[in-house]
């Protein structure tokens, strides 16, 4: 399965259209997030954008390195979400991560799991390298 957009969003020269959290485990039931904007015209796109973007980071190093929760993606560029975005993060009884967006329903607001990520981050991989 190939990409279908015509230029790639981390070569676009284009404003940010979307705000990604990612959810890392800090581990004893902690966890970080980080924030960025990145480009897109949807959720799937701005996550490409943020994998491939600074050079491929995220497929080259992020993944042996940094234990993954989730990311979650958000249209539009929020200051609050930035600097703390409505998440919550748990630990169910089996130990599983659970992400909870408060309000998601009001707005455009994906969220990613690990496998799904390594999946488009290999889809990634496969149709560009690893952005080295």
């Amino acid at each position: 399965m190939t990409f279908s957009w015509r230029t790639p969003p981390w070569n676009r020269p284009e404003d940010c259209t979307y705000l990604t959290v990612t959810l890392t485990d800090a581990g004893e039931g902690e966890f970080r997030f980080t924030t960025e904007a990145v480009r897109g015209d949807d959720a799937v796109e701005a996550l490409a954008d943020l994998l491939m973007g600074g050079g491929g980071f995220w497929l080259r190093a992020a993944p042996a390195t940094v234990p993954l929760i989730g990311i979650v993606v958000r249209r539009g560029i929020d200051p609050a979400w930035l600097a703390q975005p409505p998440i919550q993060v748990a630990q169910d009884e089996r130990g599983r991560w659970q992400v909870a967006v408060r309000d998601a329903k009001d707005i455009d607001v994906t969220v990613f799991s690990p496998t799904e990520v390594t999946g488009i981050a290999s889809r990634l991989r496969a149709q560009y390298g690893d952005g080295s």
